[in-house]
């Protein structure tokens, strides 16, 4: 069935909505123009949706173990899907469908082809094929420089058509397929009405049952002209939730709302709706998706999926691989948990707006005074210019007893405070005691991340002050743009996060099992072993309140030695900001990865996200360095921090974990000892060191 541009056969107007009301075929009258492809859709999602909706995972840019590839290069030098295991995680999840991305590397289309489809034949799994759109294609001639695609045929979805349409005759697998973002920013450049038409054509030419989709957010599918634009084209939308703010992952609570937003819109229009959650890192949310989130979404979509009104739901960046632990997601201060009232990047706030915590408390009636004593943390470092917005408070039966303007702290380190409660608390028996974030004025762009921790008193009794579990504590906020959570470190964990969702998916009970092989550090905050993975990391620094001066650098270098046999030669790191930044000093420190002293990759320490570990070569992916490498049997690797320019206080800490090469004999990749790895550093600062914390 031919999908044509849309024939307005009438209009009406619902609430300032234009719908387009279906034009009547009448026996033997074929059915046209806009109606036509409303009919195909509904009948195209009906035939790839299973019995109880697509439950699906997909890969994602910079998140965590998405991907399963095998351990080791192939001839070709590359590290190709491990098709056997993604299969059996897949099964073991209880998962129906792949959401198979095709970004990472330029053989991941030909594993498709040529290995993972036929298995996936095989084990009764379908496949989503899903690309990227012009945004996201890094394509460059010089293979040091070249990036992330969807390769072969990169930006012509015509090309990717006909490819799809082609495999999906020959493998019943292959049911849809997607790209990324299309009405985002200049990608709505290339997909006008006629290249649009060009790939439907394509496509239904070749096997008319083929679903076609893209991603939308909530914005774009409250708009009429989404619809009047892409409807007449595609099958259905994966709707990326990302909580009431448009920018968490922690608070499942606005799923329903926003669905019924979404297909209130959608009704009548046979579009297909698949709601896709992310479960592994979304880089502008304050604090990553935990397990306990990853249940919590399930669990909201069950009624949607269970009526038919959406097609299924798909698991960002579930951690299929099943990856260690990432250290630096426990920022508490002692132990595995903190309380964590939050301000996501890019969320408006409104002054008055709050999150809290509060329990009641018994008040021992015979002692001489009162006080509380806690920890907090920050990931701020102080700028006069950002005070007044973000208030840190204790409040005792709903008056505040303390409270400290965000921007006087610290920030980037725990400090200890002491309150003197006896007036607040004098003559009573019980207490409610409350931390809370308030806003006393609204931001339209300030993130915070605020812990509170190791809470105790004196004449007061206080039940699980290390939050090292929920119990205790009541969280509320009276906006979903600042979030409380008890934040856990085994919630983050990748196993507890499988575990989850697959007993969620298959209604099962399930808990939190402890992070494998963890211990607190003996001798430092919880949050101070800031490692990707184990205990230590490379952090190349410029501490608070230090002048430097520019072109002086600290660095970490390594000669290492070249495999003469590898097809070609690969470096892939990853990197970290301890420090938040700060705008007035943009292209002041400037990261830096060389080989042979020729820089493989560099970005301005402003660039850099703060808190998470992340790729360093976000658009390059894994680097080829084969021009700088073959014909030699020893190159030297170095990381770098340099001054462009110098400055006087502009405290940042860049870390660098997890090299992996392909090629490249690189003794000591995790830093987790202080072999191997040559430090040099400036006489004040920049300074190399690796951290170790134990």
């Amino acid at each position: 069935m031919k999908r044509l541009a849309p024939v307005l056969t009438a209009m009406l107007t619902v609430a300032g909505l234009a719908v387009v009301a279906p034009a009547v075929a009448h026996a033997g009258e074929p059915i046209v123009g806009g109606s036509a492809h409303r009919i195909h859709a509904a009948q195209i999602n009906a035939e790839i949706t299973p019995p109880g909706g697509v439950t699906t995972a997909m890969s994602g840019g910079n998140t965590i173990g998405g991907v399963v590839r095998e351990s080791r290069p192939r001839a070709d030098g590359y590290r190709h899907i491990d098709t056997p295991r993604l299969i059996r995680q897949l099964k073991q999840e209880g998962l129906n469908t792949y959401t198979y991305g095709i970004w990472d590397a330029p053989t991941d289309w030909s594993d498709l082809v040529n290995e993972f489809a036929p298995a996936a034949d095989r084990a009764g799994i379908k496949i989503w094929v899903y690309l990227v759109p012009p945004s996201e294609c890094f394509y460059d001639p010089v293979p040091v420089k070249n990036g992330r695609c969807s390769w072969p045929y990169r930006e012509d979805y015509v090309a990717w058509a006909d490819a799809i349409a082609k495999l999906s005759l020959q493998r019943r697998s292959v049911v849809a397929w997607a790209i990324d973002d299309f009405p985002i920013g200049d990608n709505g450049n290339l997909f006008t009405t006629e290249y649009m038409q060009q790939i439907a054509d394509t496509q239904d030419a070749i096997n008319p049952h083929l679903g076609f989709y893209t991603t939308a957010y909530l914005f774009q599918l409250e708009a009429p002209d989404f619809y009047t634009k892409y409807g007449p084209f595609i099958d259905g939308i994966i709707y990326p939730y990302t909580g009431g703010d448009g920018s968490n992952n922690i608070d499942a609570s606005q799923v329903g709302p926003n669905l019924d937003t979404i297909l209130g819109h959608t009704s009548g229009t046979g579009l297909g709706v698949v709601l896709l959650g992310y479960t592994g890192r979304f880089l502008i949310t304050a604090v990553s998706p935990t397990a306990s989130y990853t249940a919590a979404l399930i669990n909201a979509t069950k009624p949607y999926l269970a009526d038919g009104r959406i097609m299924g739901v798909n698991l960002y960046a579930l951690p299929l691989a099943d990856p260690p632990a990432v250290s630096a997601d426990n920022r508490a201060a002692h132990g595995i948990g903190r309380l964590s009232l939050s301000v996501s990047t890019g969320v408006g706030t409104s002054g008055g707006n709050y999150a809290q915590a509060q329990q009641s408390v018994r008040v021992d009636p015979s002692a001489a005074r009162y006080t509380l004593r806690f920890a907090d943390w920050d990931e701020f470092s102080p700028d006069v210019a950002l005070a007044g917005y973000h208030v840190k408070q204790v409040l005792v039966d709903g008056a505040v007893a303390w409270s400290q303007d965000i921007a006087d702290s610290s920030g980037a380190t725990w400090q200890t405070d002491t309150v003197d409660l006896t007036n607040a608390l004098r003559g009573k028996s019980t207490a409610t005691l409350a931390f809370r974030l308030y806003e006393n004025n609204g931001v339209g762009n300030y993130p915070i991340d605020l812990g509170i921790d190791d809470v105790s008193g004196t004449g007061i009794t206080i039940h699980n002050g290390g939050f090292e579990s929920r119990a205790g504590w009541t969280l509320s906020n009276n906006t979903t743009h600042v979030i409380p959570t008890v934040d856990l470190f085994p919630d983050h964990d990748p196993g507890n996060i499988l575990r989850a969702a697959a007993a969620t998916l298959a209604d099962r009970s399930w808990t939190l099992h402890p992070v494998p092989g963890y211990h607190p550090p003996a001798h430092a905050y919880a949050s101070d072993r800031d490692a990707m993975y184990g205990n230590g990391r490379l952090s190349l620094a410029v501490p608070e309140n230090t002048t430097t001066t520019t072109g002086s650098c600290a660095s970490a270098s390594q000669v290492v030695r070249v495999d003469p046999h590898s097809a070609r030669y690969e470096i892939s790191f990853w990197e970290y900001l301890r420090h938040a930044a700060s705008t007035p000093h943009r292209g002041s420190h400037i990261a830096s990865v060389t080989v042979d002293g020729q820089p493989i990759w560099s970005s301005d320490a402003m660039d850099l996200i703060q808190y998470l570990w992340v790729n360093g070569a976000t658009p390059q992916g894994n680097i080829d360095v084969s021009d700088l490498v073959r014909g030699k049997s020893r190159v030297t690797l170095a990381f770098r921090l340099c001054e462009a320019a110098g400055v006087t206080d502009f405290g940042s800490d860049v870390g660098f974990d997890n090299v992996e090469t392909v090629g490249l004999d690189v003794h000591n990749p995790g830093f987790e000892n202080t072999s191997a790895w040559t430090l040099s550093s400036s006489p004040s600062a920049p300074t190399a060191r690796i951290s170790v914390v134990r």
